[in-house]
């Protein structure tokens, strides 16, 4: 490798040649685009390009007029070695280009939906989104109460999973909770990823009360059923109880599975790394906004929160009717938005992304230093508000 070094890359005397975009919101991973400064002659590409190291996967070449390069797949560090070969101009990272589709626009769409596709606080009531970005072929697990499957907002796209909770099952929602948590997330008026699916997995009873045994069962259930249809996913958990080791590994098993799970950073105005799954580090964990981009005086705090997103007095799908809705607050209701964004994101990725690259995703595309109030006790929250436009 020295002499690699030493016979074809020399410390350019006007500097070495710029990494550029390496910060896009959409960065492919490991390739890059090197293009040659326009003097360069033939002889100088085709000696370049035979002196490459075999790690440097070269995919595309260019040469037309003055402009000459190519695409390479390749490691961060190999690219340091191109930056002083006097004939490179400049190297770019690859990033993903699509079609600018046309935005379809939900008029009079209730706050929370609406907040996370705009970067400022303009609350107009209109929710546009991408056909493209629709949560079409995704499939989000809602593991809390229950679903009402009949609600009428659903469109035939809710399906019941399992029941930790009762057998023989009701197969419904006898609370309410885990029927607003699916509207937020995939309904026809209140959600956000409108052509997606929600399976209910019941761990809560009427009263929305469970057991750490349950939410295991359940959590189980979603990993299984995943690996069983390996369809595109996210499952939401709404929920909470103390520090739990076992919940908390049992949600890193299903992550691991192909799972993304986005939990509630809890209600108690406490650091939300003591309690569970919020604590988990595999799970994306939700704290609370409201109408004016403050942080709610309940929601959980710290270093163990991924993402704030609204969570206060959103109005989405319930359980009392076939058009029933309710208003009501809580990081239960910030974790699905969170899902809904996931979902969409999910359903125009050509690939399946990993949790971690979804988290990634999540806080590179994230509204930055827009909420106020996060408790000094909270000081590591990271200010980062959930955002995707349409595109």
């Amino acid at each position: 490798m020295k002499c690699f070094l030493l016979t074809l890359f020399f410390v350019a005397v006007l500097g070495r040649a710029p990494v550029l975009h390496e910060d896009g919101k959409e960065v492919i991973k490991n390739e890059f685009i090197v293009k040659f400064n326009p003097e360069t002659t033939d002889d100088a590409v085709i000696k370049h390009m035979t002196r490459l190291p075999h790690q440097m996967e070269v995919f595309k070449k260019y040469n037309f007029g003055k402009f000459k390069g190519y695409a390479v797949k390749t490691n961060r560090s190999n690219i340091e070695l191109l930056r002083d070969d006097v004939s490179v101009q400049l190297i770019e990272a690859n990033q993903v280009v699509r079609a600018y589709a046309d935005c379809t626009m939900q008029r009079e769409a209730t706050w929370g939906i609406v907040r996370t596709t705009m970067e400022e606080l303009k609350l107009t009531g209109d929710y546009s989104y991408s056909m493209d970005a629709s949560g079409a072929d995704v499939t989000a697990y809602v593991v809390d109460t229950g679903i009402y499957l009949e609600h009428r907002d659903f469109e035939g796209r809710a399906l019941w999973g399992y029941d930790a909770v009762d057998d023989p099952s009701p197969k419904t929602d006898l609370n309410g909770h885990g029927t607003h948590v699916a509207g937020t997330i995939m309904s026809k008026t209140y959600g956000l990823a409108k052509y997606a699916e929600v399976v209910a997995v019941r761990v809560l009873n009427a009263g929305g009360f469970g057991s750490t045994a349950g939410v295991i069962a359940g959590i189980e259930w979603t990993a299984k059923d995943y690996t069983q249809k390996k369809k595109k996913s996210v499952a939401n958990m709404s929920l909470g109880g103390g520090l739990s080791t076992s919940m908390n590994s049992a949600v890193a098993e299903a992550v691991t599975a192909g799972v993304i799970y986005v939990v509630a950073a809890g209600n108690e105005g406490q650091d939300a790394c003591n309690v569970s799954p919020a604590s988990e580090p595999t799970a994306i964990t939700a704290a609370c906004s409201d109408n004016k981009d403050t942080m709610c005086y309940f929601s959980n705090y710290g270093k163990c929160v991924d993402i704030i997103a609204p969570g206060m007095a959103i109005t989405s799908t319930w359980n009392d009717g076939l058009d029933s809705d309710n208003t009501i607050s809580g990081t239960s209701m910030s974790a699905p938005h969170v899902a809904g964004v996931i979902a969409k994101y999910l359903s125009e990725s050509s690939g399946n992304p990993t949790a971690a690259e979804v988290s990634e995703w999540l806080t590179k595309m994230a509204t930055k230093n827009k909420i106020t109030e996060i408790p000094a006790a909270g000081s590591a929250t990271p200010n980062d508000l959930l955002f995707m436009d349409c595109t």
